[in-house]
């Protein structure tokens, strides 16, 4: 075994044992890091030693709602150190706008925003509904029972977001598992055979998109490769920006979408009063959409560095120290939301969650999430108005994506 292997391997395990006994002696963030089934009584926790807490890790920690908005909107903090070096990471990968700063970030938003502009966007409302109805078409001629996530989740926003961005229909499942290698990156710490497994499903991620682009070169079409390739040509967008681009956003748009839908139908499954309302007025699916979003997001937490001196909630924090801005928890913020633990589709609210962040990096692909989750309710509701939980959920042991590897469910 190479000696960098063996230091991988050596730092990995010190850092999982290092968690375990923090969690275990009390730290509450160590405890979100454990990755716990329900991570809510830890975020409650973090509330309760303060508005910003510091960690035994070395990592400050902030579930309180409006420092967290400041944060994310704050130009003194980034997703870099203050130098732009990348923070060291178990798994390393240009995660394209997601892990840049400005100026980069600014350049590659501006040109990729076209694609995912609210008005384009809704333009493929009539696509998800029709790819909504052949799911369910599929799932009812194979019998009673299903799993919400691999036979209905994973496919809906695969197919819109495959269309957006330009992947050929038929290389759409070699993306699709190529995808599934890669989430480990989404989900935080992994293990060291997890981390090479990435490895290789970037490697071929980037094969296939290298293919798919010289192909939209010849062929061009009504998609965000076929829009991008002039900026190359041109020299304001280099190749090694375009693929990241490519193979990040449909994954991290897929990702979104496919824990919202499983989320928000767990959620309204164990309110069945309010699946009733669903069914009676289909307008109140966007009302789903936002309570999930808030109660239970699909993006739990957001890393930011403060790139100088920053007095916040009473401290300072250094130069390119590490904040955790737990959206999840300052959603359920009680300063911010009424009885914050309810889930309640008919609640009020003029103050915005942090579901899709906020500032520069607030989710270009937000409008596709939400009108894809949207519908998925709409059609699950009105096409299966007698579904219920058939088994016990898995859920898929993140502390930063919250969504479920398994959802077994009854048609009838």
């Amino acid at each position: 075994m190479e000696s960098s292997e063996r230091q991988l391997r050596a730092q990995m395990r010190f850092f999982h044992d290092l968690v375990r006994k923090l969690a275990a002696q009390g730290d509450p963030y160590a405890k979100v890091l454990s990755a716990p089934d329900n991570p809510y009584p830890a975020y409650e926790e973090i509330r309760a030693r303060g508005r910003v807490y510091r960690s035994p890790l070395g990592t400050w920690v902030t579930t309180d709602h409006e420092l967290a908005n400041q944060v994310l909107r704050d130009k003194r903090f980034g997703v870099r150190k203050a130098d732009g070096e990348k923070v060291p990471e178990f798994m390393n990968f240009d995660n394209s706008m997601l892990g840049l700063d400005p100026p980069d970030h600014t350049r590659l938003r501006r040109m990729t925003m076209p694609t995912l502009n609210p008005r384009v966007v809704e333009r493929w409302r009539g696509r998800a509904e029709e790819i909504c109805h052949r799911l369910i078409d599929d799932i009812l001629a194979q019998g009673d029972r299903f799993d919400l996530m691999t036979a209905f989740a994973h496919h809906l926003p695969t197919a819109v977001i495959g269309d957006l961005v330009g992947i050929p229909e038929e290389d759409r499942e070699h993306f699709h598992h190529l995808s599934r290698e890669i989430v480990p990156l989404l989900d935080g710490v992994v293990t060291y055979e997890k981390a090479r497994s990435v490895d290789a499903a970037i490697a071929g991620m980037t094969e296939l998109f290298t293919r798919i682009v010289e192909q939209r070169r010849v062929e061009p079409r009504e998609d965000m490769i076929s829009r991008m390739l002039p900026l190359v040509d041109e020299g304001s967008l280099s190749m090694d920006e375009l693929l990241p681009l490519c193979m990040f956003l449909p994954l991290a748009g897929t990702e979104t979408t496919v824990n919202l839908i499983g989320n928000g139908i767990l959620a309204l499954l164990r309110h069945p009063e309010q699946w009733r309302m669903v069914a009676e007025d289909p307008e109140l699916a966007q009302n789903v959409v936002n309570e999930t979003l808030r109660h239970d997001p699909p993006v739990q937490t957001y890393r930011r560095i403060a790139h100088e001196p920053v007095e916040l909630g009473g401290v300072v924090l250094p130069v390119d120290s590490e904040l955790a801005i737990v959206a999840a928890g300052a959603n359920r913020d009680p300063q911010v939301f009424p009885d914050p633990a309810r889930f309640d589709i008919t609640r009020v609210s003029r103050n915005d969650t942090l579901a899709f962040s906020a500032g520069i990096h607030y989710c270009l692909g937000a409008p596709l999430a939400r009108f894809e989750a949207e519908v998925a309710y709409r059609t699950l509701i009105s096409r299966m108005p007698g579904l219920r939980q058939a088994g016990p959920v898995r859920r898929r042991g993140s502390f930063i994506i919250r969504g479920l590897r398994e959802f077994p469910l009854s048609a009838s």
